[in-house]
């Protein structure tokens, strides 16, 4: 029990600290003190009488050195995730479109009329493809479930293709 004290007040001292060097402003002096005891402890103020002053000072500029700190680029993940969901759409639309394409130029090499779209199965597949694309950007359990849900999408987008053109 006495091993332990020490591990769970240094614990606490550690999240004490890092606490107050997140909600520190950033222009804020910060210091570091030793406490009786041994411990470290980070604060706003002056540790006082009772442990050592070590005050330092926190480096905020930015990786182009300019002191805002504000970056070219906006690394967070909301962000990150929006330019995956472009790029992921953008190559969407230009497989269905080189699809069309190579379906245009067999049709043309047969000599097959084209036919007119259908508008009920296109809303019918249109509306599956959406629901089958749901389920696959809500995840899944099994890699088989995984491959099941995707072979859905494919076969209504195709469908689509085939019925939307």
């Amino acid at each position: 029990m006495d091993a332990s004290r020490p591990l769970q007040a240094q614990g606490s001292a550690i999240a004490l600290g890092l606490a107050l060097l997140i909600a520190a402003d950033a222009r804020a002096g910060l210091y570091k003190c030793r406490q009786p005891d041994g411990h470290m402890v980070y604060q706003q103020t002056a540790c006082g009488g009772r442990a050592d002053v070590d005050p330092f000072e926190i480096d905020i500029r930015g990786p182009n050195g300019s002191e805002a700190g504000a970056s070219a680029r906006d690394y967070s993940i909301g962000t990150q995730a929006k330019q995956m969901r472009t790029e992921r759409e953008r190559l969407d639309r230009s497989r269905r479109s080189a699809r069309r394409q190579a379906a245009a130029a067999t049709k043309r090499a047969t000599g097959q009329s084209p036919k007119t779209p259908d508008r009920a199965k296109c809303a019918k597949h249109r509306a599956e493809a959406a629901k089958w694309k749901q389920k696959v950007m809500q995840g899944y359990r099994k890699r088989t479930e995984k491959d099941y849900n995707e072979g859905k999408l494919e076969h209504h987008q195709a469908l689509v293709d085939q019925y939307c053109d």
